[in-house]
């Protein structure tokens, strides 16, 4: 029976099999391979010795992990917060507008900073929250505020870096929730417009609680990534905030690129790895069991 059906979907299966190769080659052999690295002690002359967990045991030893854990978590923590119902709000706004011309040019304005990388949005935002001819500075002179270094005040810039991270995925985001909201049945907001709804009830009422699996899936794309923050944080970064602000991924960098400990840096990155696999499987399943409730 199980040769018979193999033959019935062999041109499925080989259909699938490029995509099956792709997964093992780039996706199965570096884990791995990376699990493998976690327990070695690379030697300068190439190789390593095997050293079982004690890779393992000086990361979790290390104050500087945990110091670069908890600042992952709430910058994370806030990124997914305003990178999760920022864009909502943005999303209906849009759909609200009775303009269609300037709807359109809205979307492509808040969607192009989602283009740019970091090092082009890092550029332009040390340039606008510079002390020295900064935008935001210039603008507090006229006010009478005294000259404020944001990038390397430790007091802001946390702050900074989930205001800027939320900026420039929120084009991106908002795309998913006015694609979601263009297609909802029109008829029911018909039929509320019949039972005298207001706009505003339009939206509490129907607009949002029709959005939850959307907004469902939007929270688990970001928790996926939550852990591996990086980009925004080494291009921002400077000697003055950088305790504050290392995040998980920027310590692997820097035990693995700058001081060649190869192992204690795979085994942090494969840890994280696991927690984040760990944390997005609890998410669905706590998602579904609300789904089940509901229904």
């Amino acid at each position: 029976m199980g040769r018979s059906k193999f033959r019935k979907y062999s041109q499925l299966y080989l259909m699938a099999l490029p995509a099956l190769v792709y997964f093992l080659v780039f996706s199965i052999y570096p884990v791995i391979q990376g699990l493998y690295m976690s327990t070695q002690k690379p030697l300068l002359l190439g190789g390593g010795v095997f050293v079982g967990l004690e890779n393992y045991r000086n990361v979790l030893q290390d104050s500087m992990f945990w110091q670069a854990l908890g600042n992952t978590l709430i910058l994370s923590g806030g990124m997914i917060a305003l990178g999760v119902s920022v864009p909502l709000f943005v999303a209906i706004a849009l759909h609200e507008l009775p303009f269609a011309p300037l709807r359109k040019l809205t979307q492509t304005v808040i969607y192009t900073p989602h283009l740019f990388s970091w090092v082009v949005v890092g550029g332009i935002w040390i340039q606008v929250l510079s002390p020295d001819g900064g935008l935001f500075n210039e603008l507090g002179k006229l006010i009478g505020l005294s000259p404020v270094h944001y990038l390397a005040d430790t007091t802001w810039i946390k702050l900074v870096l989930v205001l800027l991270s939320t900026w420039k995925g929120m084009g991106y985001n908002a795309v998913i929730y006015y694609a979601a909201i263009s297609s909802l049945d029109p008829q029911i907001y018909e039929a509320a417009t019949v039972d005298g709804a207001s706009r505003w009830q339009k939206i509490t009422k129907l607009t949002l609680p029709l959005l939850m699996p959307t907004v469902g899936v939007v929270f688990i794309l970001s928790a996926v990534g939550a852990l591996r923050i990086f980009d925004q944080v080494f291009i921002l970064r400077n000697a003055a905030t950088a305790r504050t602000i290392d995040v998980v991924m920027t310590y692997v960098y820097d035990r693995g690129m700058r001081e060649f400990r190869l192992g204690e840096a795979t085994a942090a990155s494969f840890m994280v790895t696991v927690v984040g696999l760990m944390t997005v499987g609890l998410l669905r399943r706590a998602m579904n069991i609300d789904e089940t409730e509901a229904s």
